[in-house]
């Protein structure tokens, strides 16, 4: 008898999950599918490639033992169960796992001026290997501390920012919304966040870039005032879209078992879009619920195929953890789009709620508490 053929499309870690979950048994065959050119890597260690000593080597991601192709998808034919590379191959599949993650956004044609100084290195995003070897390169290039902007105010953003103003760099945080980072953290995490950078950045809140400028020694950023911010280089921070094959634009709509609307289809990580009743459409991009997505997205495979159980509805109960400025902010589970109440007591911790069940909890040097609730989480949905 034949065994069915699994395919998994990407070498993150949402991919690797599934692969670990997938490449553990005997009753099935798994290929997995990296793009063309790309070394698997922990993307959640490349601040330390960027600002540290940290060489890639270090940060490589171990794939599981099974089938690997380094090629790219570039189209899947849901009703042919194929997949189409750029070499000209196609595969076939019994089960497919979308997991080929994210890409940073970009100002695009979006800023005039934009094209120019990402050709002279001068702005760039800081999520690719790529990125931060540049990064590296420039600031070390530099001889003196570094006068570095920063465009946006989540994870990525306050971070940064951190870990540039630690190391002695003048830094500049712009942000389209007078609280950033509000959608990452919760709104009252996010508001003692704009207080410490107030307090030890330069910060222009409520701004947009609208225009930049190479010069001989940097970058000439106007922003939406008018007013000019001039620096070594500026850095995005500005979120990430889901980055998938053909026919699918905007990233992998699926439902709780990660399926997607294509039979035998699923989708995991930073690929996918989930569509809940009680909280809509909303999606994670971090490392750890990427990895939890694809060991889920594998078990509903297996159990698609009639070779496992069904793991249930996917509901997130991952951790993150970000040091700003000396203080550790972590959460768990879904903390965004959802109402927020602070929780009593001393430490400060604040839960995410919809419709009355807590979903996810963020807070700050309250790890302890935050992870106690993780068991908890959408206790009344399960």
């Amino acid at each position: 008898m034949t065994k069915p053929h699994v395919i998994i499309l990407g070498a993150g870690a949402a991919a690797a999950a599934a692969a670990r979950v997938l490449g553990a048994r005997n009753d099935i065959r798994v290929t997995l599918v990296a793009r063309t050119g790309e070394t698997p890597y922990t993307r959640m260690f490349i601040k330390g490639i960027a600002f540290g000593p940290a060489s890639p080597e270090t940060i490589r991601l171990a794939l599981p033992d099974v089938d690997i192709i380094t090629d790219t998808a570039e189209t899947i034919d849901p009703a042919a169960q194929v997949v189409q590379l750029a070499s000209g191959a196609r595969i076939g599949y019994d089960a497919l796992v979308i997991a080929t993650g994210s890409r940073a956004r970009t100002l695009q044609e979006q800023v005039p001026g934009s094209d120019t100084t990402a050709a002279a290195g001068r702005v760039s995003t800081l999520y690719s290997l790529e990125d931060a070897l540049q990064i590296r390169e420039l600031l070390s290039g530099l001889g003196r501390r570094a006068r570095v902007a920063i465009y946006g105010g989540g994870i990525i953003a306050a971070e940064t920012a951190s870990m540039l103003h630690t190391e002695g760099h003048m830094v500049m945080l712009i942000s389209r919304s007078t609280v950033p980072g509000a959608s990452a953290f919760g709104a009252p995490v996010a508001e003692r966040l704009a207080a410490e950078h107030s307090s030890r950045v330069l910060t222009r809140f409520g701004r947009t870039v609208q225009h930049l400028e190479t010069t001989d020694t940097g970058v000439v950023i106007t922003l939406d005032n008018d007013s000019p911010v001039i620096a070594d280089m500026l850095l995005l921070g500005l979120g990430t879209t889901p980055s998938v094959p053909a026919p699918w634009a905007d990233g992998v709509r699926v439902d709780s078992r990660l399926r997607a609307d294509a039979s035998h289809v699923y989708g995991a990580g930073g690929a996918a879009l989930h569509n809940d009743d009680a909280l809509g459409t909303w999606r994670i991009d971090h490392w750890d619920d990427a990895a939890a997505q694809g060991e889920h997205a594998a078990q509903a495979a297996l159990h698609d195929l009639g070779l496992g159980d069904d793991p249930g509805p996917y509901l997130p109960r991952s951790p993150y953890m970000a040091m700003i400025y000396g203080q550790m902010i972590s959460g768990i589970g879904l903390t965004s789009h959802a109402e927020t109440h602070l929780h009593d007591g001393d430490e400060f911790v604040v839960r995410h709620e919809a419709n009355g069940t807590v979903v996810g909890v963020s807070g700050i040097d309250a790890i302890e508490s935050i992870y106690q609730w993780g068991s908890c989480l959408h206790e009344e949905r399960v």
